[in-house]
């Protein structure tokens, strides 16, 4: 019995590194897993984010055509400094957009960490998210911009030559933490340029159809569509429960409009929130529970296909 006690230390010993060999892949792939997910939901959420601002600074473009538009059909005087205001805040929406795409860039070669080429492709897509960020200004009538922003990416160089996605994530923790609270911030801000868009675009509408200067014929297509017609009504001989029929489409698919954009802001904001809180997790605890996506960004594909 005594000379089988060395034997069952050893033996137990072989076993136990053993397990700890096969162990010690299956954290580390654990932590790539984590890190997959995180990089692909990144990804994802800041694709939408570049899209949802460029679908914003185009509502900030058509909004100054309509502003030229009622000068020409209504006679009311266009004001000069109201439009360049105007014309600086599609400016600064633009650089969000631009920010949010550099965001996506850093989250594709964050997924690629493990490569060779990964580290300096992580360096230089942080240097030009910082960059973006930095350009970002305080929209007018709006809360100001997180002052973190000023200096994010400063601290995402740091961890890109070391292979350590841990790292990487407590340096991208800060930065979307702030993208975040910009966006809830500023979402008033965003629902009123989309209000003051279809507003103005309904006013001007329904000025139209009073002067009976509107083709009814699109309001009786889904009638005709169905037998390859269309209608041929003069705009002189337009009845008035037609007019009142487009009265009324105006106004419910303006409300219909306010309420997608409304909709795509809340959507985009509970996006963002849930990924800085999935970064901030991967960062602390060095894993993330959940690597499903629990929230849809439909609602932001919807309103942005419409503008777009």
């Amino acid at each position: 019995m005594r000379q089988q006690r060395p034997f069952m230390v050893w033996h137990s010993m072989i076993r136990m590194m053993l397990l700890l060999v096969c162990l010690g892949p299956a954290v580390s792939c654990k932590t790539s897993e984590d890190a997959h997910a995180l990089a692909t939901q990144m990804a994802t959420t800041a694709t939408h984010l570049s899209a949802y601002y460029q679908a914003l600074a185009k509502v900030i473009e058509n909004q100054a055509r309509l502003e030229r538009l009622q000068k020409a059909t209504l006679s009311v005087p266009v004001d000069a400094q109201d439009l360049a205001q105007l014309q600086n805040v599609g400016y600064e929406i633009e650089k969000r957009a631009v920010a949010a795409r550099s965001l996506a860039e850093l989250a594709e070669a964050f997924n690629e960490l493990n490569t060779s080429k990964a580290p300096a492709d992580v360096s230089t897509a942080a240097s030009n998210l910082g960059i973006e960020l930095s350009k970002i200004q305080q929209l007018p009538n709006a809360s100001a911009a997180p002052g973190v922003l000023e200096n994010a990416g400063k601290t995402l160089t740091q961890y890109a030559q070391e292979r350590d996605e841990r790292n990487m994530a407590k340096s991208m923790d800060p930065t979307m933490a702030a993208l975040s609270q910009m966006f809830s911030l500023e979402r008033p801000a965003y629902d009123s340029i989309n209000r003051t868009y279809i507003g103005l675009a309904q006013s001007l509408a329904l000025d139209l159809v009073n002067h009976n200067q509107v083709d009814p014929g699109s309001l009786m297509q889904p009638a005709l569509e169905p037998f390859g017609l269309s209608s041929r009504t003069p705009t002189a001989q337009v009845p008035s429960g037609l007019q009142d029929y487009a009265r009324e489409e105006i106004k419910t698919k303006g409300q219909e409009e306010i309420t997608a954009h409304e909709k795509a802001s809340e959507s985009m904001d509970h996006g963002l929130t849930e990924l800085s809180k999935r970064v901030h997790q991967l960062s602390t605890d060095g894993r993330m529970p959940e690597r499903g996506t629990p929230f849809t960004l439909s609602d932001v594909e919807s309103w942005v296909k419409q503008i777009l």
